[in-house]
């Protein structure tokens, strides 16, 4: 049995927000600063978030021209323009939250290799345009004089430069955040898998378990930020149904010499690349085994881990083929069937927020400010 303090302190919140990752503690933070004089509480099942927010690449970034040339096809042009338009507002929004504060950011740009003749680069004149309203600068450039400049083999045949992408260090990110919401007021709860929630008449009641033990947290409204996790509270939704996707990485070992310099993208965004400090950072390649990499596993396999030493030894720095692999790892993305994040209720006091389609650092602030609109209704 809890005694009359912890009923009192530890287990009654007026929001409590299950996710202590980017979305979580954004809203944690969204809250605190818009509504003082509520108590608002995270819980964390981990010792840190475990799904994408400290296991991503670093990426502070808009899409790909490549990319935004398929939202486009799929989409449509308002649909592709209006995703933009979230990622670069999230991007800002997200700066300005740790402004003054070390996240390891650099704004070196951003780059795209391609191997072959692609559609998308006779689009840049089209897709610049489209884009002039939301970044207010061309967005991408042609610049293959840049391929031999960043040490690549000669199979690459096409790079287009972007000025307005930045690369992070999702490790200081997060801690910053959750430094930042302690310092707010914000009690975190790590440690504590939510098992399930129930609908009262004024609230939620939720059955988390900490250690061995099961207890009980009273809330006036819970926000699941949990990602790919959704599903396992939330059933009779169209959150029921998310998509998760596995994204491995590799980082190498410090290399003698680094042309790299900004961030990389290749095959139309699935694979991802960068240089940190002396290493390079390599990821991705999860559309060589669509159905095994919809996964919630943090496992690593030989295809994928193949495929990135190939085209790091072959393409991106075949001048360093001896290199050697110091960490590998993978994270948890989810998709939403539209690429657009969702944010809505599925109970008079239950929001769900979802849907980052591997973009979570570029959207988790815009996501954060729709959460707090929701939950004023």
């Amino acid at each position: 049995m809890r005694s009359f303090w912890e009923s009192q302190t530890w287990s009654e919140s007026d929001v409590v927000i299950i996710g202590g990752g980017l979305i979580g503690m954004q809203t944690a933070l969204e809250l605190a600063s818009k509504r003082p004089g509520e108590r608002v509480m995270v819980l964390e099942r981990g010792l840190i978030p475990s799904g994408a927010s400290t296991r991503n690449a670093g990426f502070a970034c808009i899409g790909s021209l490549s990319e935004v040339a398929a939202d486009i096809d799929l989409l449509g042009r308002d649909a592709a323009l209006d995703i933009v338009q979230m990622r670069f507002d999230g991007l800002n929004g997200l700066r300005s939250t740790c402004e003054g504060y070390d996240i390891g950011y650099l704004h070196h740009g951003g780059n795209e290799i391609f191997l072959e003749d692609h559609p998308s680069l006779e689009r840049i004149v089209e897709i610049n345009d489209l884009l002039s309203e939301v970044t207010g600068t061309t967005t991408f450039q042609l610049r293959s004089d840049l391929i031999s400049a960043f040490g690549f083999a000669d199979r690459v045949r096409h790079l287009v430069h972007s000025p307005i992408e930045g690369s992070l260090d999702s490790g200081k990110l997060v801690d910053v955040l959750w430094s930042k919401a302690q310092r707010a007021g914000v009690r975190i709860r790590t440690g504590a898998q939510v098992l399930g929630i129930e609908e009262t008449s004024g609230g939620v009641n939720l059955t988390l378990r900490a250690g061995a033990d099961e207890h009980l947290v009273k809330a006036g409204s819970a926000v699941i930020a949990t990602n790919a996790w959704i599903p396992d509270l939330v059933k009779d939704h169209e959150a029921s149904r998310i998509v998760p996707a596995r994204g491995q990485i590799l980082v190498t070992e410090p290399l003698a010499a680094m042309p790299l310099k900004g961030t990389y993208h290749f095959d139309e965004g699935y694979v991802y690349f960068r240089p940190v400090g002396n290493r390079i950072l390599l990821g991705g390649a999860r559309n060589l085994a669509f159905e095994e990499e919809q996964t919630t596993s943090h496992d690593i396999t030989d295809l994928i881990q193949g495929a990135l030493e190939a085209l790091l030894r072959e393409v991106i720095a075949p001048s360093q083929s001896n290199v050697s692999i110091d960490h590998r790892w993978s994270g948890t993305m989810a998709f939403s069937p539209s690429k657009h994040p969702i944010v809505e209720r599925v109970s008079p006091h239950v929001v769900v927020a979802f849907g980052c389609n591997g973009m979570g650092v570029a959207l988790s602030s815009s996501i954060a400010k729709r959460i707090t609109e929701v939950l004023k209704y």
